[in-house]
């Protein structure tokens, strides 16, 4: 079984892959949407909730 077995790798290098998530999470932000796959919306959600949540935390304190 693989149960809570790392994340996906999207067939690219570590590298890439942290590029590719920054850039992602910081065009959500900047446009409020962002046109990408399934497997990246995916792989992005729970990073960019947790971002949406602490800016919220900030905002407010």
């Amino acid at each position: 079984m693989r149960h809570k077995l790392g994340y996906k790798k999207l067939n690219r290098t570590s590298e890439h892959r942290k590029a590719l998530i920054k850039n992602m999470l910081n065009s959500l932000i900047k446009y409020e949407q962002i046109i990408t796959t399934l497997p990246k919306a995916k792989l992005i959600k729970p990073q960019a909730e947790k971002l949406i949540t602490l800016g919220k935390k900030k905002k407010f304190d």
